[in-house]
């Protein structure tokens, strides 16, 4: 029996041994080793809970052919630095490539639309998935996918977080989630966000929309919260007919700050976009590969 793992970080022709094992990619040895543990009680042939003998042997293969194999790696120094060199290497490509990405499972897409604290909601989640990984068996190797896409989308967001710039000091714009003067007299300088913006827009102008994603996910990665630029995501996935990550991006914008100018225009022009059958963003469609969908487009082809 073959096991079939071609999703999140599988894709890029690497092993997530931290999804096999459901372990965060920041674990340390202790606690890597504490998880093998774990689930090499839940697999054991004398573990009692297998009713059939299909259920054993499905629990022997998980355990000798993907588990043991995954620790073998992780639970060696040298191994685990290596690994974690990889992933952040991983985390750059990701980065790099960011227009081709695809985030199907919607807990992931939760992740991805997290604020600062996705550090937080990264272990909520992973913690929740670990813990059905392999008490129900027929799931578990959908599990394992599930978990190397959160640490997927963690590895993005980790990248972005690392490499932002910082903005200028001013308060927040409760609106739109941007800078402002605290006072009519002050003058602040463009913060890095607005420039990604007005290019992401040049961008769009020209309707180059593979290099307005970059630029507007750079923006979000340092202002989560910037309602225009969630806006302006979603009609670039509209142009790109990723019609459910559009969807999300602009249902973000909308719930940030529902009466901002620049949400309502892009409502109005995304709902415009939806409904119409004669252009080219949305009477077409088009079969998708096996590994494009939402983030179907965070990467580039490899």
């Amino acid at each position: 029996m073959s096991f079939q793992l071609d999703r999140g970080l599988f894709q890029f022709e690497f092993t997530d041994r931290h999804a096999i094992l459901g372990v965060s990619v920041n674990a340390e040895e202790i606690n890597i080793r504490e998880r093998y543990q774990t689930i090499a009680r839940l697999l054991h042939p004398d573990s009692g809970k297998w009713k059939t003998d299909a259920e054993q042997q499905l629990a022997v293969k998980l355990f000798s052919r993907l588990v043991t194999h995954a620790y073998g790696q992780l639970s060696r120094s040298s191994q685990l630095k290596e690994q974690t060199i990889m992933l952040e290497l991983l985390g750059k490509r990701l980065v790099e490539q960011g227009n081709q990405v695809e985030i199907a499972d919607p807990l992931c897409q939760q992740l991805y639309q997290s604020g600062n604290d996705f550090e937080l909601v990264y272990d909520r989640l992973l913690t929740e998935m670990a813990a059905k990984q392999y008490t129900d068996l027929v799931e578990s190797e959908q599990i394992v996918n599930q978990i190397s896409e959160l640490n997927m989308v963690y590895l993005l967001r980790k990248q972005l977080q690392s490499t932002r710039s910082t903005p200028p000091t001013a308060s927040i714009d409760p609106i739109s989630g941007g800078v402002k003067p605290t006072n009519s007299g002050d003058v602040i300088k463009t913060s890095p966000v607005e420039g990604a913006l007005r290019r992401a827009e040049d961008y769009m102008s020209k309707k180059v929309w593979a290099k307005a994603v970059p630029e507007l996910r750079d923006a979000i990665g340092v202002e989560p919260n910037n309602a225009r630029a969630h806006a302006l995501l979603g009609l670039v996935y509209l142009h790109q007919q990723q019609k459910t990550m559009a969807k999300i991006s602009m249902n973000k914008a909308i719930q940030l700050a529902p009466k901002d100018p620049h949400v309502i225009e892009a409502k109005k022009e995304f709902d415009r976009g939806s409904s119409s059958t004669g252009n080219g963003a949305t009477s077409k469609t088009t079969a998708k590969k096996p590994n494009e969908g939402i983030f179907g487009n965070l990467f580039g082809k490899k």
